[in-house]
């Protein structure tokens, strides 16, 4: 490796991403009194890798570095990177992809030394899939919910079939009557007890989130 191509910190005073083309370009500045960028050498129009299928345009701060190879007159900044920004917990055997921006770090996708993927939003933000139109059900606390109500029903039902027993009485046609509701609420509440009972089948257990 000649010396032009060493690997220096510059420090990326602006960042602008193409409209055009698939690539972000930076103006860098290089060596220079502490605060004073004006007086450093500065070069603009500085491309920065990225690898394919990502793109990411960080929010710049005073620690923002970029790691670049001058090769003759061009600068290429290989990535940019700032150490100075909130520590990732990134456990042994984890990828993790994080929010660049000024307060979307908490954001992340972790590939989990366990296998377990997990997706985190930032704050109250939702995690949105395709267009984001329509909430996810919270399944745990929807079958819990129509638990009770399954419940409830077979409840009424039960005591629906008590009156008309009670009243069966009255007249054979009445006491019919009141064995046949009883044998639809059987039949109903057999149904009910089914679809309760079928909680541990609908719902996921390889997604689950909040």
């Amino acid at each position: 490796m000649s010396d032009s191509d060493a690997i220096d910190a510059w420090k990326p005073l602006s960042l602008s991403v193409s409209t055009t083309r698939r690539c972000m370009t930076a103006v860098c500045a290089g060596a220079g009194s502490e605060g004073d960028d004006n007086a450093a050498e500065q070069i603009p129009d500085v491309e920065v890798m990225q690898p394919s299928g990502f793109m990411a345009n960080p929010t710049l701060t005073a620690t923002t570095e970029a790691m670049s190879v001058r090769r003759g007159d061009e600068l290429i900044a290989l990535f940019l990177v700032d150490k100075g920004a909130p520590a990732q917990a990134v456990e042994s055997g984890e990828a993790r992809m994080y929010g660049v921006g000024a307060s979307n770090a908490t954001a992340v996708i972790r590939i989990r030394n366990s296998g377990a993927v997990e997706i985190a939003s930032a704050g109250a933000t939702v995690v949105k899939l395709q267009d984001g139109s329509q909430p996810f059900v919270r399944g745990t606390t929807y079958a819990d919910a129509l638990g009770t109500g399954i419940d409830a029903l077979k409840t009424l039902n039960t005591a629906i079939g008590t009156f008309a027993t009670a009243v069966g009485g009255a007249t054979p046609a009445v006491a019919a009557a009141a064995v046949t509701l009883n044998t639809a609420i059987g039949a109903a509440n057999t149904a009910l007890d089914t679809l309760k009972a079928a909680r541990s089948t609908y719902l996921s257990t390889k997604v689950s989130g909040q």
